[in-house]
């Protein structure tokens, strides 16, 4: 039985830019293990909203309960309460943000004893079974610029890993790798969503997102035009989101 309190509920939630609004009134919830895809097109909205549930972008207004955590925007967010947040919520950016002065070791048990305080022997023990996991023990002295794109990829899931996160979010984990790789990070993907851990990631790939999700959320410019489960891509509620799977 999942634990119903780990499940993440966005309410009411609106961000802007300037005069630019760019969430509108977004609500959904997510239960704990559930792997949600974020759809739409450039521009949607997709982004920020994957960047607030982890409070990289702070909403305007709104609700956000993630991880136990409940935060009220009405009030201000203390970077504090932001850095606590991330040691629960992992993130792996687009351009993988690895260290490239780093070796993959180094890469991974950074964070886990600085932030998280674990021994260095621990963290290295950690870091070497989720690389084992990942298919990269071979490459834990090598540097991020000696890998490839797919491989940089699945170092910057473990780094996230190694913090032992309830949630994990990708921003377009897909965006630059040729299909065999897509396939892999399908099955990574697959194997994490086993393990309970809530997922939540941002694609525009629709083959990819049907591969992977439990549920989908569909954007456009900042509204939510529909969420449902993954039955939603053969059997859509709305006309946009049958018109997108159709582009």
């Amino acid at each position: 039985m999942q634990n119903g309190s780990m499940s993440i509920q966005v309410n009411a939630i609106n961000k802007f830019y300037g005069s630019n609004q760019v969430l509108h009134n977004v609500n959904f919830i997510c239960e704990a293990g559930d792997t949600l895809v974020l759809l739409g097109p450039s521009g949607a909205g997709k982004s920020s909203l994957l960047r607030v549930l982890n409070l990289l972008e702070v909403p305007d207004s709104g609700q956000l309960t993630i991880s136990n955590e409940s935060f009220d925007f009405s009030n201000p967010i203390s970077e504090k309460k932001g850095l606590a947040l991330r040691k629960k919520v992992g993130m792996v950016f687009q351009q993988y943000n690895l260290w490239p002065h780093m070796s993959v070791l180094d890469n991974l048990i950074e964070a886990p004893i600085k932030v998280a305080g674990m021994s260095k022997a621990e963290a290295k023990e950690e870091a070497l079974k989720i690389l084992t996991t990942l298919q990269l023990a071979d490459k834990v002295d090598a540097w991020p610029l000696q890998l490839s794109g797919g491989q940089q990829q699945r170092v910057a899931i473990a780094r996230a890993l190694m913090m032992k996160p309830d949630v994990l979010l990708f921003d377009e984990p897909t965006a630059a790798l040729d299909p065999e790789i897509t396939s892999q990070i399908v099955t990574i993907i697959k194997e994490l969503s086993k393990t309970g851990i809530t997922q939540v990631i941002v694609t525009h790939e629709v083959d990819f997102a049907k591969k992977i999700a439990s549920h989908l959320l569909y954007l456009e410019k900042g509204h939510v035009v529909e969420y449902g489960d993954n039955s939603s891509f053969t059997h859509p509620k709305s006309k946009a989101f049958a018109d997108y799977l159709n582009h």
